[in-house]
């Protein structure tokens, strides 16, 4: 019980340390007025954070595509060939998400493909 309580005393001195070193970032930035910059231009960081930032979509991979825009796996390939669709890239497999794909589904509407 005496170990548990002296690796306890360590933890809380550590984190006391920690939160003595936040406490004077945050004394300075309020001295500095940052605060108050922050405060006057948040709705225009706000709205710049909501467009670079959407709000995660659900990810649509090939056979999704091929289905939500009416389309063959050779037409697909064609049209990422042709430039017309681009995948977007991460870990795993290339997704798109439904705003990526807006163009082309109103033109697979106006062939009646959907």
């Amino acid at each position: 019980m005496l170990k548990h309580m002296e690796n306890m005393d360590g933890r809380l001195a550590s984190i006391e340390g920690n939160l003595t070193a936040i406490a004077h970032v945050f004394i300075k930035l309020d001295e500095s007025g940052l605060f108050e910059q922050l405060a006057k231009n948040l709705p225009e960081i706000i709205a710049f954070i909501r467009r670079t930032f959407p709000p995660e979509e659900a990810k649509l991979f090939l056979p999704d595509v091929i289905d939500y825009l009416g389309i063959s796996p050779r037409t697909y390939y064609r049209k990422v060939a042709q430039g017309k669709l681009t995948p977007r890239k991460w870990e795993g497999p290339d997704f798109f998400y439904r705003r990526d794909l807006e163009k082309e589904r109103m033109e697979s509407k106006r062939r009646g493909r959907i």
